[in-house]
């Protein structure tokens, strides 16, 4: 019909066809960059029952390995977790987001919504916006 579904996702083309020309490139004098890490990664995904969180656990300063234990999931609340990327700024972020949530949890008497997280994180982000070295990735679960 007219109506072709969506391909999407990563194209594996290139990956098949660029052994057959490294010979050609070294053969020229060219050498290929080799693969680089530099930086966080963080990552939520959503699925019918429920969310994954994941982060890596490498803190670097430019290229150097600080520390290769670094957890980068924080708590914010029973349901809800972040994860984080950037400079000491998402320690303090996360804090202050859990600290608000455990206020507004004792005033209502049950558990945060994870768009009640979200408002406060972007309050937060607003506020000092020019300031903050910090990239979060939120996700939770309401009960």
């Amino acid at each position: 019909g007219v109506y072709a579904p969506p391909v999407g996702g990563f194209s594996f083309d290139n990956c098949r066809r660029m052994p057959s020309w490294k010979p050609i490139l070294q053969m020229r004098g060219y050498k290929l960059p080799k693969a680089r890490k530099t930086g966080t990664t963080i990552a939520g995904v959503v699925y019918k029952d429920g969310i994954v969180l994941g982060a890596d656990t490498e803190q670097l300063k430019g290229w150097l390995l600080l520390d290769n234990g670094c957890s980068k999931i924080h708590f914010i609340s029973p349901n809800i977790y972040c994860c984080g990327a950037g400079t000491a700024d998402t320690d303090m972020t996360t804090q202050l987001i859990s600290s608000n949530l455990e206020l507004h949890s004792l005033s209502t008497g049950r558990l945060p919504r994870v768009v009640t997280a979200k408002s406060d994180a972007e309050a937060d982000a607003f506020q000092v916006s020019r300031l903050l070295g910090a990239a979060l990735v939120l996700g939770g679960v309401d009960v």
